[in-house]
């Protein structure tokens, strides 16, 4: 089947010409204040700076001081900083969950639901969330369909990192910290004019831990890091009217971090001795390793009509290697050995009008090349004789008599899925007092090849299926309309009601498949989610209050989990009928005086499903069962002080950031025993000083300050462990940054 390429389409396809209407003004939950008197902040994720004014948009900031408190480094670390906003992990790779949705991004063949975009460019959702925080200026956390404006990758929402810009005043910094499991960081910032109008800003990152579990086959520490990104970007006025930006990074990120840890052993038996929250037995090193590497090149010109017209270029290129003990004991039974890739290259026009019009608006076109490849290896090992009792059964019978498998014996899979997007989008805004007008929408179209092989000739009675280069192709074309109305009846009070439709394609499950699984075909249909919004932002001198209802309704629901098929227990990815989550979202801002601050963010969430019928355990029908992840209560809160201490010359801030989150379930069947994750309370303090001359800031940290121990995630794997992956301990340490 021959590939299309991006310049090819380009020319090939009949381009449309759509009246544009733009976003302007989001609604925002801000993190932070250094005032009494409450700031607009600004959000770039509708594609568009504005200030804080009703809009379609319901999009929460965390500010760099924030993360700087909270000692978040990593984009999987923003967990406790958002009610109904999650990254968590199963098995390889992290999804983000919004409202009480995620997953995807497990194979080549699934996609995510969450957008990822650094400085406007989209970088590719699944690897993405790994990424390093640093020399960060902001994080929009934009909730609910995005499709009108980011595409069908964005059906629960879209991540948008905004770095520090390169900027004409010389600027240097050079950060360093120490804390417990031999934790070092050292982060270097450079911003320096080459000339009148070129500026150049350079960031560079090491950060090395120990790991907390160990491995008592070899006595080695688990779950360690060893990270290291730069980034690097050029700014040049070439005139009054046009701007040029170029970027690049590099990441290079290596653990040892394990899928999870066992709490029974293979289908069910009594774990093995010394598993433990902080001891495991796994023959297989674990072994994790992400390279990451991209650029973009953007051009900013004004126009004579004072308007402005955009070109972003950009490519990615993500690489993942990982090991895995996949029987999770000191027995060599099975390992998957996996090497993912993820290429994108994408090229976006975008028109704004003038953005004193009456009428502004945005509109833009999208073209992206994507391929995603996986070459994955299931593994058996030596230890055959290994005795195991299947369920139902009354002895122990030796694994690999049981199963038919020998020792060494291999399933190789690979996969390749070539994905071209093509894309027109315009949304507007039209202000005619004491209403404003906000329609918009974006035209999708898609086209996926896949490429599939599998050999399961060697694995026995698991019964995997063989595919020698199955070719499939799909092509969608997807309408993604967003309508709303706001108001501002005064200076305090805005109001909001948004309407928003976006789909997410479909696809195939490119998984180690049964071969029931192989005869009933593999691919599933795309989903869609119709959104409905009401917003309340009340703004006052003493406090800043922001409230939001929603209600989302999800057709075809795109789902993976094991399940029974026959016989045999599977990876199924499928659609489920209908879901639906409704909630509410409360964000208060409450300056006591000019030293206290209390920020609370609270998110009432009810999330299931309508409709899915043997979705269950066993086959059993699943319908009015909750969401995995989606926790009926989320509450962010943080207590902040500062002062000005005139004997330390200089300014003393402190800061505790508290988490609560309700019992959920990891899975779908809602299990008490098997799935249930029980409440938690996190706690995160830091204390700054800063000198008067804004030269030295010295930082004391504390992750998670009371040493909370609890399952993130459980369930159950394919050779019937039960497995639970946990949060991290008590982290602490110190830090001091210097500023030229």
């Amino acid at each position: 089947m021959q590939a299309v390429t991006p310049a090819s389409s380009f020319f090939n396809t009949r381009l449309f010409f759509l009246l544009a209407i733009a976003i302007s003004k989001p609604v925002i939950a801000s993190d932070t204040t250094d005032e009494l008197e409450l700031a607009d902040v600004e959000v770039t994720a509708p594609k568009r700076n504005a200030s804080t004014q009703p809009a379609p948009l319901m999009a929460e900031s965390i500010a760099e001081r924030s993360l700087h408190n909270a000692h978040v480094n990593q984009v999987s670390q923003l967990n406790g900083l958002l009610p109904n906003f999650a990254i968590q992990q199963y098995g390889v790779y992290k999804s983000a969950y919004i409202r009480g949705v995620g997953g995807g991004g497990r194979n080549a063949g699934f996609d995510a639901r969450t957008a990822v975009y650094v400085d406007g460019v989209n970088v590719g959702p699944t690897m993405a969330l790994e990424s390093l925080l640093f020399d960060i200026d902001q994080i929009d956390i934009a909730k609910g369909p995005q499709g009108y404006a980011q595409g069908n990758q964005s059906d629960t929402g879209a991540i948008f990192i905004n770095t520090q810009q390169a900027s004409a005043l010389p600027e240097a910094r050079i950060k360093f910290g120490l804390g417990n499991l031999d934790y070092r960081e050292t982060t270097a910032v450079m911003n320096m004019p080459l000339a009148e109008h070129i500026s150049t800003r350079i960031a560079v990152r090491k950060e090395i831990r120990d790991g907390y579990v160990t491995n008592n086959s070899d006595q080695q520490a688990l779950k360690d890091q060893d990270n290291t990104a730069a980034r690097a970007q050029l700014q040049v006025q070439t005139s009054e009217q046009h701007r040029l930006k170029l970027y690049a990074d590099y990441a290079d990120l290596s653990n040892q971090n394990f899928l999870a840890q066992p709490t029974t052993g293979m289908f069910g038996q009594p774990v093995q001795s010394g598993n433990t929250f902080s001891r495991v037995y796994l023959n297989t090193q674990p072994i994790a390793h992400t390279l990451a590497q991209g650029f973009s090149i953007q051009s900013e010109r004004q126009l004579a009509n004072h308007a402005q017209l955009e070109m972003i270029v950009a490519a990615r290129d993500h690489r993942h290697s990982r090991q895995a003990d996949n029987d999770y004991s000191a027995n060599d039974v099975l390992a998957t050995y996996y090497k993912d890739r993820h290429q994108l290259t994408s090229q976006e026009f975008r028109y704004r009008s003038d953005e004193q019009e009456t009428l502004r608006y945005v509109s833009g076109l999208y073209f992206s090349q994507e391929a995603q490849s996986n070459d994955r290896r299931a593994v058996f090992g030596n230890d055959m004789a290994t005795l195991i009792k299947r369920p139902g059964a009354t002895i122990l019978t030796p694994f690999g008599a049981t199963f038919g498998i020998t020792a060494g014996a291999v399933v190789p899979l690979q996969a390749k899925v070539n994905t071209q997007t093509q894309a027109l989008y315009a949304n507007a805004s039209y202000e005619f007092e004491p209403l404003i007008l906000h329609v918009g929408g974006r035209y999708q179209w898609e086209q996926k090849q896949l490429d599939f092989s599998l050999d399961g000739a060697q694995s026995g009675a698991f019964r995997i299926g063989s595919l020698n280069q199955q070719q499939q192709s799909m092509t969608n074309h997807f309408f993604s309309p967003m309508l709303a109305v706001s108001a501002q009846p005064n200076q305090k009070n805005s109001l909001l009601a948004k309407f928003a439709r976006t789909y997410k394609n479909g696809g195939w499950n490119t998984d180690f498949l049964n071969r029931a699984q192989v005869q009933d075909g593999y691919a599933f249909a795309p989903e869609s989610v119709n959104s409905l919004e009401f917003g309340w932002h009340y703004a006052h001198t003493a406090f800043d209050l922001n409230t939001t209802l929603f209600v989302n309704h999800y057709d075809n629901y795109q789902v993976f989990q094991f399940s029974r098929l026959g016989n045999a227990q599977v990876l199924q990815l499928r659609n489920a009928a209908s879901v639906r989550t409704q909630g509410l979202e409360v964000a208060a801002l409450i300056p006591i005086n000019q030293a206290w601050h209390i920020n609370t963010k609270l998110a009432y969430l009810d999330a299931s499903y309508l409709r899915f019928s043997s979705g269950g355990a066993n086959g059993t029908d699943a319908s009015g069962q909750a969401l995995p992840d989606a926790p009926r209560w989320s509450i962010a809160n943080t207590l902040s002080y500062g002062v000005h201490a005139h004997a330390l010359t200089g300014k003393l801030e402190a800061s505790i950031q508290h988490y609560y989150q309700s019992a959920t379930y990891s899975g779908i069947s809602n299990e008490p025993e098997n799935s249930q994750l029980s409440k938690r309370n996190v706690l995160n303090t830091c204390l700054n000083y800063t000198t008067d001359n804004q030269h030295w800031l010295w930082s004391v940290w504390v992750r998670n300050l009371t040493n909370q121990q609890f399952a993130v995630a459980k369930g159950k794997d394919f050779l019937g462990n039960q497995i639970a992956i946990y949060n991290e301990p008590r982290l602490l340490g110190v830090s001091g940054e210097y500023r030229f």
